[in-house]
């Protein structure tokens, strides 16, 4: 290093790291919905100007009103009278994933409105023996429409919702409004602020004359005024006397003539209160993004890998058309120009082209995607249509690790327009998958441009956000009726598929794959594209095959089906993924990966670790090359079996003890004969690693060589100069979370701890001129970690806890590392600079879960201080160390002297 970088070094890492103290300022100053006063000074939070929208900030939600609803002044004098009038109205349920007390928990809900014009009717579905079957739209939820569903407050008029709030800089105030039923009044919706000192300015007024009850109106208000302040944010609704230009509600009635349509019946009362809603009221504000990347995950249900040009191989092609049973109409022909959006896209993207789904059919299979468990795991049967109700009281109490939870915890907008009446909790058929708003565009063929339109839409409006956007087309499931210029891209034989049946499923993907370049040109229209990962992949494949048209549950054939067989081709799916930098290359990746490993990835992608539970795993090490020691097993479920792929064998078993059957792939790649009588052995050895696989257990072969080292949480206790008596108990796991732990002491004797591998107890006193604490490693490395401190047989000072890589002030990691909150203020590639002479408190940093493997620690990467947080010399590397800690000290948001 030359004299003027060694010069300047303590500068240039004091101004990199002053962006993460005002992270930590935003956070303290109420930003992230601090617990406790900011430590310090508050200039720090201004010193940095607005970030580009196109650095590393972006609009992040920080407060969501509804889970801060018990801290509101809540008047609704008209609640219980309302409450009559909203009996009826069946598409709603309390909303599953908050956990309120009191008059709050009454008045949150998961709603979905009715935002399509035309009467509401169920489908005539045919089935077999020329009858047809028309499904109750409260349990199957098939009728024909769009459904608008948002966590919402309900607000029966007049009603004044008040949340006192710390503003932060650069916020926004973002909600939506509704009224669920037609009326004679019109309803008034309003937005103020009432400032320290008591003055009350209105931001916003909207009206919804009686007749406009079918929808929501979007707000998005800005509270820059306000930046830094304390306020009284008040929502209120009323209603008032139509004016002039304002319809009639009693005019506007939605007709029934449907006996069970499920929306608002004519025969319903009409309320004398507006049965008004707030959709969705969160708090968003410009920091330092805590994820670095958007999600765009797009599913296209029933979409097969081979429809896709890109992901044919050609001498794997080549073996199974030579194989001693061809696989005739099992394999689908590659044809080139039919998907040239998603051929573009597998050009610059990592590709998989060995991916299956967890399950047959779509419920099954969009949980197993989104939580990274198979659906048996999540305790949600894969055999039964309509789900018990204990049964999803457990699925909700357990909180499922689900891919938009984990993201909306970490700030990220989330969102999801689809096609799939499997993701609304109000009916038996369906759970809610934790999207703070599901839009379902239920129609036969109009609703690939509705998801579209809308998910562009959602798009342009979040394009400063960190965001998980999930659109999920239909348009491969039967039935088919492809537009005429798409069936004329799918050739007939013999370049293209004999059946005309599997030429229009063709055809229908590829309308699919227009729209998804229409969402691809909008993220690069919108320059989101170098931070946005994208993924594509389906939920289930697709059963073409002649050989398979036995008949499954309830008589329906299986051929052009999909949730009755559980071939490789009903399971095989496409899977895509695309970041610049990151996964991209127009890369394959050969190995065998499962639906559930995509859950992890995502997270991986975004430097959170995945929860506990999840028995999927980060594909990452596969991209970078990493060689695994066993292929990674794939189970698949389906309606009344179960089935996994090992070796180049596939075994179904029946859920109701019937005879298995068993597939070699390579001589049989149509899974044309069954080998299960002639086999025996076989059968057993597959029954068993099924067997062991549901168990998430190893089978008795596999490889038990050393997982990747697990990354390790730094404990370091300071007595400021004195010998303080320190205990405590340190837990990990929890009720959902089996764990266990080891450790090894610093500064300290082993007999000072005592540990049963679950729990850790321990006695110690500090040092006057050291440092003494632990090293803690748990398996799973992301199980929680709890503890409960003492110093001096006291509790433990409140504001005595540091993390991360400058000791700042825990808010989140102050009793534990339970969760990735937790863990973000704890990550660090090196204990902070600690002055045992002067310092008290705990001071916790901890690895990420890939640095373990990289072999970063506290003990090898900061020149400037030892293993132990000593200083260790002088250096660049510890003068930089210590003016921070100066500077940080000073400004008051890193530990000080005692």
């Amino acid at each position: 290093m030359n004299l003027t970088a060694t010069r300047w070094l303590p500068r240039v890492a004091v101004l990199a790291f002053v962006a993460a103290a005002s992270l930590v300022a935003w956070r303290e100053g109420g930003g992230a919905g601090a617990r406790h006063p900011p430590p310090g000074p508050a200039p720090l939070a201004t010193a940095v100007s607005p970030p580009s929208s196109r650095g590393p900030a972006a609009l992040q939600i920080v407060r969501r009103l509804i889970d801060v609803l018990p801290e509101a002044r809540i008047e609704a004098p008209s609640l219980g009278a309302s409450r009559p009038f909203m009996q009826p109205y069946w598409r709603k349920m309390r909303a599953p994933w908050t956990r309120l007390d009191g008059p709050a928990a009454s008045l949150a809900f998961t709603l979905a409105i009715r935002t399509s014009r035309e009467a509401e009717r169920p489908p005539s579905i045919a089935v077999p023996g020329g009858n047809s079957w028309v499904p109750q739209a409260r349990v199957w939820n098939m009728s024909e429409g769009s459904f608008d569903q948002r966590e919402a407050i309900f607000a029966p008029t007049p009603a004044t919702f008040a949340f006192p709030l710390a503003v932060p800089h650069a916020a926004r105030l973002r909600l939506s409004q509704a009224v669920l039923a037609p009326m004679q009044l019109t309803t008034v919706f309003e937005v103020s602020v009432v400032d320290a000192g008591g003055a009350e300015s209105m931001i916003a007024t909207t009206r919804v004359a009686g007749g406009d009850a079918q929808g929501w109106t979007e707000c998005d208000l800005d509270l820059t005024r306000w930046g830094g302040q304390r306020v009284e944010l008040r929502l209120k609704t009323s209603t008032d006397s139509p004016a002039p230009a304002e319809r009639s509600g009693a005019a506007a009635a939605i007709a029934d003539d449907a006996p069970d349509d499920g929306g608002i019946a004519s025969r319903m009362p009409v309320p004398p209160m507006g049965l008004a809603f707030w959709g969705d009221p969160v708090l968003v504000a410009e920091a330092p993004a805590r994820t670095p990347y958007n999600v765009l995950w797009i599913v296209v249900d029933a979409l097969r890998p081979d429809v896709i040009a890109a992901l044919h191989d050609a001498d794997e092609d080549a073996a199974k058309r030579t194989a001693p049973r061809a696989p005739l109409d099992a394999l689908l022909p590659a044809i080139a120009g039919l998907t040239p959006s998603l051929d573009g896209l597998a050009a610059r993207a990592v590709r998989f082209p060995h991916a299956w789904s967890a399950a047959t059919w779509t419920r099954a299979g969009t949980l197993a995607m989104l939580s990274g468990e198979r659906s048996s795991e999540l305790g949600i049967d894969a055999t039964a249509w309509v789900l018990l109700p204990a049964a999803m009281a457990r699925y909700y109490a357990t909180e499922p690790p689900l891919l938009p939870r984990i993201l909306r915890r970490a700030g990220v907008s989330t969102a999801a327009f689809v096609n799939n009446f499997f993701m609304a909790g109000y009916v038996p058929v369906g759970a809610d998958m934790g999207f703070e708003r599901a839009t379902d565009h239920r129609y036969r063929t109009r609703d690939t441009e509705a998801i579209t339109r809308d998910s562009a839409s959602w798009l342009r409006a979040h394009a400063r956000d960190r965001f998980f956007l999930f659109a999920n087309y239909n348009s491969p499931h039967q039935p088919y009726d492809p537009p005429p210029d798409m069936l004329a891209r799918v050739p007939g034989p013999p370049a293209g598929p004999r059946d005309a049946q599997v030429r229009a499923y063709m055809a229908e993907a590829a309308k699919d794959d227009a729209a998804i370049g229409q969402l691809l040109g909008e993220l690069d229209t919108l320059g989101l594209t170098a931070r946005t990962l994208v993924i594509v992949t389906a939920d289930h494949g697709e059963t073409l095959s002649a050989a398979h048209d036995a008949e499954g549950p309830e008589g329906i054939h299986q051929r052009f089906h999909h949730a009755a067989g559980n071939y490789e081709e009903t399971t095989r799916v496409p899977l895509l993924m695309a970041l610049p930098g990151v996964l991209d290359g127009g890369r394959a990746v050969s190995e065998r990966v499962r639906s559930t490993d995509i859950a992890p990835t995502v997270l991986d992608v975004e430097g959170l670790e995945p929860d506990p539970r999840m028995s999927g795993r980060s594909l990452l090490p596969l991209v970078r090359g990493e060689k695994e020691p066993e292929p990674r097993v794939v189970v698949s479920e389906g309606r009344g079996t179960r089935a996994i792929l090992w070796s180049h064998f596939r075994l179904i078993a029946r859920d109701d003890g019937g005879a298995p059957a068993l597939f070699d792939l390579e001589a049989d790649p149509g899974e044309r004969h069954d080998l299960a009588r002639a086999r025996p052995d076989r059968v057993a050895e597959m029954q068993a690693r099924l067997a062991a696989a549901l168990g998430n257990t190893p089978a008795a072969d596999a490889d038990t060589r050393a997982p990747d080292p697990v990354p390790t949480t730094h404990l370091r206790f300071a007595g400021a100069g004195l010998s303080r008596a320190v205990s405590g108990r340190l837990s990990v796991g929890d009720a959902s979370h089996g764990a266990t732990l080891t450790f090894e002491p610093v500064g300290a004797s082993r007999t000072a701890f005592v540990t049963d591998g679950r729990t850790l107890t321990f006695a110690l006193t500090t040092s006057p001129d050291g440092l003494v604490g632990l090293d803690l490693r748990t398996e799973p490395a992301s199980a929680p970690v709890q503890w409960s401190l003492f110093l001096d047989g006291a509790a433990w000072p409140g504001r005595a806890t540091f993390a991360g890589p400058f000791g700042l002030p825990a808010a989140e990691a102050s009793h534990g590392l339970t969760d990735d909150d937790g863990r973000l203020e704890a990550y660090a590639d090196a204990l902070p600079f600690i002055d045992p002479s002067r310092d008290l408190g705990l001071f916790v940093t901890r690895e990420r879960l890939g640095d373990a493997a990289s072999g970063a620690s506290a003990r090898s990467v900061n020149a400037g201080v030892d293993g132990n947080g000593n200083v260790d010399g002088g250096g660049a590397a510890a003068a930089a160390t210590r003016e921070i800690q100066r500077v940080l000290q000073q400004w008051g948001y890193a530990h000080g002297s005692h």
